[in-house]
């Protein structure tokens, strides 16, 4: 089925709340009204009964005041004596009363009275007159207190209650719908606007200015919208940006690889040292591009969330020592210098592989920006209950407002896209996804007297 828009289950709602107001309305005055009418009467009969009862046992001589008062209150009372007649029966004979004894007698049925008379229940009803009546024993003789009060006919008054009820249910329809009409508008008219707009980022038009307005979740679902518009951008910029540079990393070592297999094939077959060298450049390119794809991969897995974590008690000090070996042969072909300071034996808890990719990545990142001076400084140092990796070059330093965004794909300080020296271009991108995989504190400093420092922080193992 076929979802409903917003509009109609708003709709929906105005109506049902105002169907279920006006229904309850109808029964409570047109079915509940006369129970309750004769539920108050009752209570009212039994409250001032009461009172008059006691005024009377107080001071019988306030019969007349207290007669008076209820008169008032559209109540007549009566002394009445439980007397047996002469063919054997029960009757009441009035002692004291305001009306013709005749006509008290006349006023409800006497036998049906006598029969429910009760020393608990002192409001008794009776049919035949719509006649209530609150009695009472006085003093545990045959004498008995009785207020009587008829219940005034209500049906013409619930003929007019139908009559307004009709007109005030035709007036709450028309207002329900120009209510519902006016409320679903100003509710879904922002939501439908984001939605139209939302549909045209996702075409990728990146100049859209969410600003509905209404209510502050439509405010606050556009301030949504724009902060993710500008991350979406970015991202499809990032994405951008490393489809280029992945297909230059790509091609460069290609055209390599053909250039060097056509020379073997067409000027290299006899002379085997110019062969031997070509081979050589087009297994270093391979390896290149195997280097590429392993990290092309690696990235994708960290950012993705598949890469877990495979955590154990690993030596840092041992590790980084290995890992700088494998700068050796840069040191003696180009000329590379790499001071270390290494505390021994730092052991933390961390993925010893993952680990091993940061000290190769930010190493090579100092290599390839350390400018002329070819110059690095590589430390591992305790301090209090953590290990420091610091890593420093003295090559150009890095703007303030950029060194946030050097943790991207393939992000360069420069237009140019230089071809590194080490590593594929997305080393910092993979230390910053392990890193954060770790929580570990990191981050660079750079600056024209200090140098270039890339470093992160770990905690060494039992120093809690």
């Amino acid at each position: 089925m076929k979802n409903k828009s917003l509009r109609f289950h708003i709709a929906l709602w105005f109506f049902s709340i105002i169907g279920i107001l006006l229904l309850t309305i109808w029964i409570f005055q047109l079915l509940l009204i006369t129970p309750y009418y004769e539920q108050r009467s009752k209570s009212n009969l039994k409250k001032e009964g009461n009172n008059y009862y006691n005024e009377y046992i107080i001071d019988n001589s306030k019969y007349d005041e207290i007669m008076m008062d209820a008169l008032m209150e559209n109540m007549h009372i009566t002394i009445c004596e439980l007397k047996e007649n002469e063919f054997g029966e029960m009757h009441f004979e009035v002692m004291k009363s305001e009306m013709m004894p005749n006509r008290f007698m006349f006023e409800f049925n006497e036998r049906e009275i006598i029969k429910e008379l009760s020393s608990s229940k002192t409001i008794y009803t009776d049919d035949r007159s719509d006649m209530y009546l609150y009695i009472k024993n006085i003093d545990d003789t045959n004498n008995y207190f009785i207020v009587s009060t008829r219940i005034t006919p209500i049906n013409a008054t619930k003929m007019i209650i139908q009559e307004q009820l009709i007109i005030i249910t035709l007036f709450a329809i028309v207002i329900g719908i120009t209510a519902t009409f006016i409320a679903s508008k100003s509710i879904s008219n922002p939501l439908s606007i984001l939605t139209e707009q939302a549909s045209m980022l996702g075409k990728g038009d990146y100049n859209i200015d969410f600003n509905a307005k209404g209510y502050k979740e439509v405010s606050d679902l556009s301030n949504t919208l724009n902060k993710a518009e500008i991350e979406i951008k970015t991202s499809d910029e990032y994405r951008r940006s490393l489809t280029a540079n992945v297909s230059h990393d790509l091609k460069t070592p290609l055209t390599i690889i053909k250039s060097y297999a056509e020379m073997i094939k067409d000027l290299y077959k006899d002379n085997e040292a110019k062969r031997n060298d070509a081979l050589d450049v087009i297994i270093n390119e391979t390896d290149r591009l195997a280097d590429l794809v392993s990290d092309v991969l690696m990235l994708s897995k960290l950012e993705s969330g598949v890469l877990k974590l495979d955590i154990s008690e690993i030596n840092l000090s041992n590790l980084l020592s290995q890992c700088l070996l494998s700068f050796d042969v840069m040191q003696e072909k180009d000329g590379y210098i790499i001071n270390t300071d290494i505390d021994n034996d730092i052991v933390v808890d961390a993925d010893e592989k993952k680990m091993n990719a940061v000290f190769y990545n930010l190493i090579g990142n100092a290599i390839n920006y350390s400018g002329n001076d070819k110059t690095i400084y590589v430390s591992l140092k305790k301090e209090n209950d953590y290990a420091i990796f610091n890593v420093k070059n003295y090559g150009n330093p890095i703007d303030i407002d950029k060194q946030e965004k050097i943790w991207d794909e393939y992000y360069r300080d420069e237009n140019s896209h230089k071809r590194n020296t080490v590593g594929t271009g997305l080393g910092l991108s993979i230390c910053k996804s392990v890193f954060e995989l770790h929580d570990l504190d990191y981050g660079v400093v750079s600056n024209d007297i200090d140098g270039t420092i890339f470093y992160f922080k770990i905690k060494i193992k039992n120093c809690d």
